[in-house]
């Protein structure tokens, strides 16, 4: 899932800071991830208990049922939306609720195949209790238990990371923005450039020149980031990570850049305003102060 609310405001504020994100989107995985194990444990004690007596399997009975929605339906089999859109064109609830049950037999099918010719001397079993319920699980059982937890915690991990910076490239600009006071009527969050491509944001000189930016908070070295920059002919290109070659090649060909991750990285800012005759103000105060309250601001006004 992605991250949203104060996780998302947390990430911003050390990108700013020039401080490694990376490692609170790690933390804000486990923790999802954590929330759900914790969950479905509790889920897994109560519906095995309640299918002792019953022929029929008790996790597909319980779980893939239809009493779920269509995206946890798809977990607890073992997949996610995006897997079954790839393999069945579609991830609709119909779809979900009958690709479901078929996977599920034919995942049994195969781990049933795995324990007999190549796990027959291991004998792994689990078993949970939860407020005076205890459930055993089989071998079998322990391996789907767990296999729906893999597929849970890649599910979490891709939407973590997936479109991260697109979410982040609006906030970050309008944070940055105001830290200099550049008055609203010299940016826009999103503009065309002359071959009609869409770019991330742009501000506005006092002569009323528009300069446009790319936002990527990519890894170090990443030869794509000052390609897709002069690709879209980018004037401004703000980056968490810049290697010697990439600031190179901008400079070259006549782009600026800020590199958020440096020591004090978004000063450069300033620096671009000024030399762009980008109506601004000098930042000289505490930064941790004014993010308490730009923060808070810049998602108000994006909803």
């Amino acid at each position: 899932m992605p991250l949203e609310g104060n996780a998302l405001r947390n990430v911003l504020r050390m990108i700013l800071k020039g401080e490694h994100y990376r490692k609170a989107v790690i933390n804000e995985i486990s923790n999802d991830f954590m929330r759900f194990t914790v969950g479905f444990f509790k889920d897994v004690c109560l519906a095995k208990v309640q299918g002792i007596n019953i022929e029929e399997d008790w996790y597909k009975r319980y779980f893939l049922s239809g009493s779920f929605s269509k995206d946890e339906t798809a977990i607890y089999t073992g997949l996610n939306n995006k897997t079954i859109t790839n393999i069945y064109g579609s991830a609709a609830q119909k779809v979900v609720l009958q690709v479901a049950p078929e996977y599920y037999d034919e995942t049994m099918q195969r781990v049933q195949s795995l324990i007999s010719q190549e796990f027959a001397d291991i004998d792994l079993e689990m078993t949970i209790r939860y407020r005076g319920c205890s459930a055993h699980l089989s071998f079998q059982e322990t391996l789907i238990v767990v296999n729906t937890l893999a597929a849970k915690h890649a599910e979490i991990r891709g939407g973590a990371w997936s479109g991260l910076g697109k979410r982040l490239e609006l906030p970050l600009m309008l944070a940055v923005a105001k830290l200099y006071q550049v008055p609203s009527s010299h940016y826009a969050g999103k503009g065309l450039t002359g071959e009609n491509r869409e770019v991330d944001f742009h501000f506005l000189n006092r002569s009323r020149d528009q300069f446009f930016c790319e936002v990527k908070l990519m890894g170090k070295g990443n030869p794509e980031s000052a390609d897709s920059t002069i690709a879209r002919r980018s004037n401004i290109f703000i980056a968490q990570t810049l290697s010697d070659k990439n600031k190179s090649q901008l400079t070259n060909r006549g782009h600026h850049w800020v590199e958020l991750g440096a020591a004090d990285g978004y000063k450069r800012m300033f620096t671009v305003f000024t030399y762009l005759d980008i109506p601004c103000v000098e930042f000289d105060g505490d930064l941790d102060a004014a993010l308490d309250e730009i923060i808070p601001e810049v998602f108000q006004m994006i909803g």
